[in-house]
C-alpha cells in the first residue's frame, strides 16, 4: 500500500509498483491544481470568474465539467454541480479544515440560475457558465480516481485506489477484494464490510463528517438540496453506493441523501438497475437495496448492534 495526501484526504493505492504509484500521485495533484475551487489560480477558479463568456479549458477541466453536467441532466438536477455560490454562502468557502465551526456567518441571499446554468460545446470543447459557480467536490475526486483506474488497468492486471470515501478496484487478486465502510461518526470505526466478486467503484457520502455550525448554532453540511439551496434534511445521514463506475457511485450516493430513503431508492432504481445501495438513517438503522448481491454474493457483514431493513 502507498499513501499520499491530495484533495484534502489521504489517497491509498494497492498492488501498484513504484512507478505507477508516482504517476497516480502526480495525476491527483495535477487534477487538484486544475479543479480546486479553493485555489484562486486553479483553472476552475478562472472559469468561475467568467460570466456568459465562452471559456476554452484544458482537457482535464473540460472532461470533468462535461461529466458533471451529464449527471446534472441524467438526474434531473438532483445532482447539481452549479451550487458553488450556495455552498460558499453557507460557510464552505475554504478548505474544510480551515472552517471555524461555531464562528461561521451565514448569508441569506442566494443566486443560482436554474435554467441552463452552463453550456458545454462538444465540438469547440468550450464551456460557458450563466449565473452559476461550479463546485465539483466529491465527483471531482471520484472522477479523478476512475480516470486513473482506467489507465492503470491497461498496465497492471489488478489494483485499487482509496480516496476518502471513494474506492475503485479493477481486476481480481487471488483473494477477492475486502471492502470496509466506516460509521458516519468516525473513520476509525467499521460499520460493515463485504467481499467483492468483481471490479467496482464504491462511494460513501455522509452528512456528518463534513459538517459545521454557524454563529447561531445551526448545523450545516456539504450536500446541498438543489430544491432549497440548503444542506439536505432527509432521513439519511450516510449512503454507500456500489456501481460499475466510481463517478456514478459518487453521484447517486449524494442523490440518495438528498431524496431520502423511500423516495430515493425508488427513483434511483428506476434510473439505474446496476447499483447496490446501503443507507444509514437518522435513527442509525441500516437500509439496503438494489443489486448488492450482483457485486458480493456473500452479502454484507455488520459490526455492532444494527437494525437492518432490506428493500426488495
Amino acid at each position: 500500500m502507498y499513501n499520499f495526501r491530495a484533495m484534502n484526504t489521504t489517497i491509498a493505492t494497492y498492488y501498484l509498483n513504484e512507478q505507477h504509484n508516482r504517476q497516480t500521485e502526480a495525476w491527483f495533484r495535477h487534477v487538484e491544481n486544475t479543479l480546486s475551487r479553493f485555489l484562486p489560480e486553479s483553472e476552475l477558479s478562472q472559469l468561475n470568474r467568467t460570466e456568459n463568456t465562452p471559456f476554452l479549458p484544458s482537457d482535464v477541466l473540460y472532461e470533468a465539467v462535461a461529466a458533471a453536467d451529464r449527471f446534472y441532466y441524467e438526474t434531473d438536477g438532483v445532482f447539481n454541480p452549479y451550487l458553488g455560490r450556495d455552498i460558499c454562502r453557507l460557510g464552505y468557502d475554504r478548505s474544510f479544515e480551515k472552517i471555524e465551526s461555531g464562528n461561521v456567518e451565514i448569508q441569506n441571499q442566494f443566486l443560482t440560475n436554474k435554467e441552463a446554468p452552463a453550456e458545454i460545446d462538444p465540438k469547440m470543447r468550450m464551456i460557458t457558465i450563466h449565473g452559476a459557480m461550479i463546485d465539483l467536490g466529491g465527483i471531482g475526486k471520484g472522477w479523478t480516481a476512475q480516470q486513473a483506474a482506467n489507465q492503470l488497468s491497461k498496465k497492471t492486471p489488478f489494483g485499487g485506489i482509496a480516496a476518502g470515501g471513494d474506492i475503485i478496484v479493477w481486476g481480481m487478486p487471488k483473494e477477492n477484494w475486502n471492502i470496509n465502510i466506516s460509521t458516519p461518526e468516525s473513520w476509525d470505526k467499521q460499520l460493515f464490510s463485504f467481499k467483492l466478486d468483481r471490479p467496482a467503484g464504491i462511494a460513501t457520502s455522509s452528512t456528518v463528517k463534513r459538517s459545521w455550525k454557524d454563529k447561531n448554532g445551526q448545523t450545516h453540511h456539504h450536500i446541498l438540496d438543489p430544491r432549497t439551496h440548503e444542506s439536505s434534511q432527509s432521513d439519511l445521514i450516510q449512503v454507500s453506493v456500489i456501481a460499475p463506475d466510481l463517478a456514478v457511485a459518487e453521484v447517486y450516493a449524494k442523490c440518495m441523501i438528498i431524496l431520502g430513503w423511500e423516495k430515493g431508492i425508488e427513483w434511483v432504481l428506476e434510473k439505474r438497475k446496476d447499483l447496490g445501495i446501503v443507507g444509514v438513517k437518522n435513527d442509525h438503522s441500516i437500509v439496503t437495496g438494489g443489486a448488492i448481491r450482483d457485486y458480493s454474493s456473500e452479502g454484507l457483514i455488520y459490526y455492532g448492534e444494527r437494525t437492518v431493513h432490506s428493500h426488495s
